[in-house]
């Protein structure tokens, strides 16, 4: 990911070496109510899920006794690169991870605009949301194609 910068060389690459983005990850919501408990040997139902981000890493609250918890909570990390840092979604009832780990890449985000993004799990499926907040593609930017063409005739 590039910004433009002026000033000296040095001022040039230090802001390149040392600039930091914001990306801001809203846990929705989840809904597991199809899982089978007993065979995922699951003895508590309290929901939550964790993200990891690099060397950050942020835990919703738990919902107790719910296989279909609602969090709406959001929080904001910090990205170092964003061309090779991927965003890590684990979902868990209890101390029990259930399914596998999402890995999720930030480069093709839009800036300020929210994407979804689903994990599949045993019995049903976790919702997020990812925005960047000053990095990412710009959404007002027109995709070139047919209809440039047709302004050049």
């Amino acid at each position: 990911y590039q910004r433009r910068v002026h000033g000296t060389l040095s001022e040039c690459l230090f802001f390149f070496v040392m600039a930091t983005f914001s990306l801001e990850v809203e846990a929705t919501a989840a809904n597991v109510k199809k899982i089978d408990c007993e065979a995922y040997d699951i003895v508590k139902r309290d929901a939550w899920v964790k993200i990891v981000l690099g060397d950050q890493e942020w835990k919703s609250s738990v919902e107790e006794g719910k296989l279909d918890p609602v969090w709406e909570e959001k929080h904001t990390f910090t990205v170092k690169d964003v061309n090779t840092e991927k965003l890590e979604l684990s979902f868990f009832l209890g101390e029990k991870q259930i399914g596998t780990t999402g890995t999720y890449n930030l480069d093709g985000l839009k800036k300020g605009v929210g994407t979804y993004k689903g994990l599949a799990v045993p019995g049903g499926k976790v919702d997020i949301s990812l925005r960047a907040l000053d990095f990412g593609k710009d959404p007002n930017e027109k995709k070139k194609g047919a209809d440039d063409w047709m302004s050049f005739v």
